[in-house]
């Protein structure tokens, strides 16, 4: 089955609102080494073993050069036709200046789109939602493709967390039985948790009708097989491409915190990475002009490398832009330097709100910035997006 060239995006979506896709990087994912800032002197001082070195023609091991700055990790090679495409932008040094270092309290925070732990307990994205009326009444407007909602999507009505698509439903016996109808007589208005059963049977019956296992990757797309991230992505190609109007999916990578033997780990991490998005990218061909990619994390690391040859929590980290709607071919970022001085953080200069807000704005129909980021001030536009 083909419709990756066919997503205009469901016509059931306004053609002002992009499909979006948020993929959160767990662990706080370094950025210096993803995106090396290999200009700044400083970089090599500070990580004097596991700085990525300089681009330098034949040699594999070093960056790929994006500009006179800044140099792509090799193991994010695929990506590069992507940027060159336009279709790729990166912000360097950026986040939510929420000064935590634990993972599970940045997490939060940088999901409910506050900088401290009072305020707002739902999500950005959550918030987002519910300001913008859906575009159908399918229970999957909203999905994690994991076992958990995130807190990003929390206050958003109904949204779906379901780890595996292929297992989400009844055996053909089962519904042969007529136990789904007697499930739904059981969930009936009032009862308790009759919405979240009743989303849950709704989502069973448009998997069945969607029939996602038929529908395979188009333009010869190939996602890379035993990775947890590629399995997910593909779901979220499939239901992009089958005729449920899915209008946001999260989707978790793990393995981020590398406080050890940083070369080889992020080795690992940025080539799933970078097969993943460049098998989804080819997969959903001329529809990516209508779907946004957002991959971010909830912090960065230290700028020096630490004992283990790895590198420690830190603030300011990278985040990804995917899609046509991208201003791509760019590198976003007001850079900072890396001199530690009194601090041994990538400083954040760019807002991650700013990005996202900008993003909301642009390609999903707009938003009221005062409600999605509460207390939040500064610019909502850094030019990534085209109008």
């Amino acid at each position: 089955m083909t419709s990756g060239d066919n997503i205009a995006a469901h016509p059931s979506i306004p053609a002002d609102r992009d499909i979006l896709v948020c993929i959160f990087q767990r662990g706080a994912a370094d950025g210096l080494n993803a995106l090396a800032p290999y200009s700044d002197a400083n970089y090599y001082v500070h990580r004097p073993t596991i700085a990525l070195p300089a681009p330098a023609p034949g040699n594999p091991n070093s960056g790929i050069y994006v500009n006179d700055d800044y140099a792509l990790h090799p193991a994010l090679a695929p990506l590069k036709p992507v940027y060159d495409a336009g279709d790729l932008a990166l912000v360097h040094a950026t986040g939510v200046p929420h000064q935590i270092r634990s993972h599970f309290s940045a997490q939060n925070l940088i999901e409910r789109g506050v900088v401290e732990k009072t305020g707002p307990t739902t999500g950005w994205l959550g918030r987002h939602l519910a300001l913008s009326p859906a575009a159908s009444s399918s229970a999957f407007r909203a999905i994690s493709i994991s076992g958990n909602v995130p807190v990003a999507l929390s206050g958003a009505v109904e949204p779906l967390a379901i780890d595996n698509l292929n297992d989400f439903g009844f055996d053909q016996d089962i519904l042969d039985s007529g136990y789904p109808e007697v499930l739904a007589d059981l969930f009936h208005a009032g009862v308790p948790f009759a919405g979240p059963a009743n989303a849950a049977l709704a989502a069973m019956e448009e998997l069945q009708a969607a029939d996602l296992p038929s529908i395979t990757p188009d333009n010869g797309a190939v996602y890379p097989a035993n990775s947890a991230l590629g399995a997910k992505m593909l779901q979220a190609a499939q239901l992009i491409k089958s005729n449920i109007p899915v209008e946001v999916v999260c989707i978790d990578s793990d393995g981020w915190d590398h406080h050890e033997s940083l070369q080889n780990y992020i080795d690992i991490s940025l080539t799933e990475l970078a097969n993943v998005l460049s098998a989804f990218y080819t997969d959903m061909g001329a529809g990516m002009a209508r779907i946004s990619v957002l991959v971010y994390t909830e912090f960065g690391r230290r700028i020096a490398e630490n004992g283990s040859l790895g590198t420690d929590h830190g603030t300011g980290s990278l985040a990804y832009l995917m899609g046509g709607g991208v201003n791509g071919g760019q590198v976003i970022s007001d850079w900072p330097g890396l001199d530690i001085g009194d601090n041994e953080d990538l400083q954040i200069t760019t807002d991650l709100r700013s990005v996202i807000a900008e993003m909301l704005d642009k390609r999903l129909g707009g938003t009221n910035v005062a409600t999605v980021f509460p207390g939040f001030s500064g610019p909502t536009t850094v030019g990534a997006f085209l109008d």
